[in-house]
């Protein structure tokens, strides 16, 4: 119906119309340059206009509305609840883009581009900021109605609109949430990336849609059909919902992608970080902020972090000082490294991986890590009375951990790795980003890890064997028992007419990132020596064996002839007999050498 009518003839008619400023409308409307037409008005007057006057009762008001949207005439309703979307105006959005070209020189089309920009482009800006009142983050106002197009010369309609929002304001910027208009005329929230970026590769985004897939987060649609049953609250409520239910794949994606790794320092401890160490400290450090805090109180809450007690249903929760201090809005950590710095040397060193790390708020620590943390206060402060630190705070203060992790996933390296003197350039407590040096340099480490393989470096190593320490009581000479061992030992070495034509390397040699005392190399074979100091001879076996054994066998391409063990204990006949049964079972070239530290002497070898 209405086929001899042209673009001309309505823009003809709507002209007439607006100059006699009539511009009566029923329920539904012509949108033109933001002006509202009465569909059945615009009709008749373009038939008087061409002299063929037409009876208003001889057709409806759908009929004329369908024949005006084909011309290219936008239709909407006239009034709408606190200007909601309508299923007219969606219907007329859906129509023009996808069987409509644009002519910058037609005002048809410029009509259109209007219409979608004032209209359909500014309800979703208004959704959008519906979600920013409930919290979420918004990047900029912008948007375009116009694409290049692909067929030909110029600009095409958009066919669709959107707005993005972000969880918070560091959310990488490549992936988000959108809200806005479908090319069917649906509305429509969903997670998504900003494909048309080089970032992403083909496999990236394949990656990315099978993840929506596997995680059934697929696009939330309302049909145009249906928009009259909802409105701006409804509207607002339920993409919020979704995007609330969605961060967690929001993370994942983010992760994947950029996966968060940080560098954070510990306070040195030799007991494996699992009980505070004995060490200086003064009382009137305490509230400077140039000391660290185990120099005003004689700890650091780290020192309990992988302390087997905190441990709930294969998790480990712990304090560590670098996480106080980041962004609030982070949450996780894909790859935390920890460092600590050797109070001696200064030298820093890696000492551990945690892979996954929540970071715990205040307000989400679960009620049972709580009560664990404060079941063992008493242990707690028996602990820092045995090493003489400051206990007042601790019973001041509501200690809670501030991170989370599965046991699986921490990687705690045998020996620390000396980290590049001015890679760590701040060595405070503070997390630092791995990035650029620092990751080519943990980079290696991991590989070491994973592919561990035999560095051979003749010389020695350990360096003196005494050096001064402060304690709460003043300074005191230690003597370190290990480091006059692998002295004497590698004199003894280079001396002995056992190993003569032998290369010796003590304490330079590695496997992997793991530190051998003591390696003597001849034809491609090698003996390995693992020094201990205890005065029992069973506890030396005990806890050299493993560590040797690990060492001769991580890099299968080793020719090992001999694995000795070195200590200032001598068997008893009893201990032999065991000695021997040990070798015999494991059929290993195991051997065991009596150090003397008195005559500093290797007197007995078994």
């Amino acid at each position: 119906m209405f086929k001899d009518l042209s673009e001309n003839d309505i823009i003809q008619s709507i002209t007439a119309l607006l100059r006699e400023g009539n511009l009566n409308s029923s329920d539904y409307a012509v949108w033109w340059k933001g002006n509202l037409l009465s569909p059945g008005q615009v009709i008749s007057i373009a038939y008087q206009l061409k002299g063929n006057p037409l009876d208003r009762r001889s057709f409806t008001t759908d009929s004329a509305q369908k024949r005006l949207l084909e011309l290219g005439f936008p239709i909407v309703e006239k009034i709408t609840v606190n200007d909601f979307f309508s299923e007219k105006e969606l219907n007329s959005f859906s129509v023009l883009v996808n069987t409509r070209f644009y002519d910058k020189n037609n005002p048809v089309d410029k009509n259109i581009g209007e219409f979608i920009a004032q209209v359909i482009w500014k309800k979703t800006k208004v959704w959008r900021n519906k979600l920013v009142e409930k919290g979420w983050f918004k990047d900029h106002d912008k948007f375009s109605w116009q694409t290049q197009s692909s067929s030909k010369k110029g600009n095409n309609y958009k066919k669709y609109t959107w707005y993005r929002l972000y969880p918070n304001i560091e959310t990488k910027k490549l992936v988000f949430f959108t809200v806005g208009v479908g090319r069917n005329g649906d509305l429509e929230y969903k997670l998504d990336i900003q494909e048309s970026d080089d970032f992403f590769s083909s496999t990236d985004k394949e990656w990315f849609y099978s993840s929506l897939g596997e995680q059934g987060a697929i696009a939330m649609t309302i049909s145009k059909e249906n928009v009259h049953l909802e409105s701006w609250g409804t509207l607002a409520a339920k993409s919020d919902y979704f995007f609330e239910q969605q961060l967690d794949l929001l993370n994942k994606v983010s992760s994947h992608f950029w996966p968060e790794k940080r560098l954070m320092r510990m306070v040195y401890n030799v007991n494996n970080w699992h009980v505070p160490m004995e060490r200086y400290w003064n009382k009137k450090y305490q509230g400077k902020k140039n000391k660290a805090h185990h120099e005003q109180y004689g700890f650091g809450f780290e020192e309990w972090l992988f302390n087997p007690r905190y441990t709930l249903e294969g998790y480990q929760y712990g304090y560590i000082r670098g996480v106080d201090t980041m962004p609030g809005s982070k949450n996780f950590i894909d790859e935390l490294y920890l460092y600590t710095i050797e109070p001696k040397s200064k030298i820093k060193q890696l000492i551990a991986r945690i892979n996954d790390v929540v970071l715990l708020k205040d307000d989400d620590t679960p009620e049972d890590v709580i009560e664990l943390f404060e079941g063992h206060r008493a242990d707690m402060l028996s602990e820092l009375d045995k090493v003489n630190a400051d206990v007042k705070l601790l019973r001041q203060i509501d200690l809670k951990p501030n991170v989370e992790f599965k046991l699986e996933n921490l990687f705690f390296y045998q020996e620390p790795i000396p980290l590049p003197e001015d890679l760590v350039k701040i060595p405070r407590f503070i997390p630092l980003k791995v990035h650029n040096n620092l990751l080519e340099t943990i980079s290696q480490v991991n590989e070491s890890n994973e592919l561990p393989r035999l560095n051979f470096n003749e010389g020695n190593g350990t360096g003196v064997n005494k050096y001064q320490q402060n304690s709460t009581g003043g300074e005191r000479t230690v003597n370190r028992t290990h480091a006059d061992i692998t002295n004497q030992l590698h004199d003894y070495l280079l001396n002995s007419k056992d190993y003569d034509g032998y290369k010796i390397s003590t304490e330079k040699t590695k496997v992997g990132n793991n530190l051998v005392d003591c390696a003597a190399k001849k034809d491609g074979t090698f003996d390995f020596f693992e020094v201990k100091t205890s005065k029992s001879f069973l506890l030396n076996i005990r806890l050299a064996l493993g560590q040797i054994l690990e060492y001769a066998l991580l890099d299968s391409e080793i020719n090992i002839e001999k694995l000795i063990i070195v200590g200032p204990a001598t068997p008893s006949n009893k201990e032999l007999e065991y000695f021997n049964s040990l070798k015999n079972h494991l059929k290993i070239p195991l051997f065991y050498w009596s150090y003397s530290i008195k005559s500093k002497e290797f007197s007995d070898k078994f």
